[in-house]
């Protein structure tokens, strides 16, 4: 059964707005008889909460979550050998810890616009970024993976084989409290961070999250040490001659403060720009 049918891939960051896609997809699968493959695009930078809960999500939608792998082994590894810390004019941690693997992933499987269609679960509330890309777009609206990601469009060849397999955001005009109260009402697990602060799950922190990100990173045991590891790449390299700063997000207040008197820096929670818009 199924044996026609496209396989329907779900990337899964451990996130509320992937889970409710694979729950979505599910259904559809169910529905249609279709394949449906999860994907986790490991950075190796999550908090280790994320990765139990998707071990939890696994148990409870009886699914495998499957694991990208990428050639550095991890966020601070590929910071160390790229010399420079991941900025909004330089992101190349997603293009290598994220995108890469992910195209190398697609390709061991042979998947292609025949055979593959993927959903994904971003959102025009999430940022005015996705807001400015997305806005407009309905659940039932066909993309392609060219449309959704510069790196595949930027490629001539890629951009005509695995960028032009289609994809679906099924959650793309869903608010965030639908969001919630669907996984409520499925009785689903949900990942921890959201109620110790975080208002996204995946890098811990990202580089380029909002203050209200840094701020309950630094309060974990985890995100602290994270953060610590970053400063201390910043000391080394200035040894060394580098002056690449760890980034100043609205570049007003420095990451360091998080670790000594987060209360005294300024409160840019509504501001949006460059730093916060992804």
């Amino acid at each position: 059964m199924g044996a026609d049918l496209k396989t329907l891939i779900v990337p899964v960051s451990g996130g509320k707005d992937s889970q409710v896609v694979l729950s979505l997809a599910l259904q559809e699968a169910k529905a249609t008889g279709q394949p449906l493959v999860c994907v986790h695009q490991n950075t190796g930078f999550d908090h280790p909460s994320t990765y139990k809960h998707m071990e939890a999500m696994m148990k409870f939608y009886g699914v495998e979550i499957l694991q990208t792998q990428n050639r550095f082994g991890g966020m601070l590894p590929f910071i160390k050998e790229a010399g420079y810390f991941p900025n909004s004019a330089a992101r190349g941690c997603t293009k290598e810890l994220k995108q890469k693997p992910f195209l190398a992933w697609l390709q061991e499987r042979n998947c292609n616009s025949t055979n593959c269609e993927i959903w994904f679960g971003m959102r025009t509330e999430e940022s005015a970024a996705r807001n400015a890309k997305y806005g407009g777009k309905t659940a039932s609206e066909e993309l392609t993976l060219a449309d959704v990601s510069d790196f595949y469009a930027s490629n001539a060849a890629l951009r005509l084989s695995i960028g032009s397999i289609r994809v679906f955001l099924p959650v793309v005009d869903w608010k965030t409290k639908e969001i919630f109260d669907h996984l409520k009402e499925e009785g689903a697990p949900i990942n921890p961070l959201y109620s110790a602060g975080a208002s996204r799950v995946g890098c811990y922190p990202c580089l380029l999250s909002r203050k209200s990100e840094w701020a309950a990173a630094a309060k974990d045991p985890v995100g602290r040490a994270n953060i610590e590891a970053l400063i201390a790449q910043e000391d080394e390299w200035a040894l060394k001659g580098n002056h690449r700063k760890l980034i100043k997000i609205h570049k007003v207040w420095d990451v360091r403060q998080f670790l000594t008197d987060p209360d005294s820096l300024p409160d840019l929670s509504q501001a949006q720009c460059g730093w916060c818009s992804i």
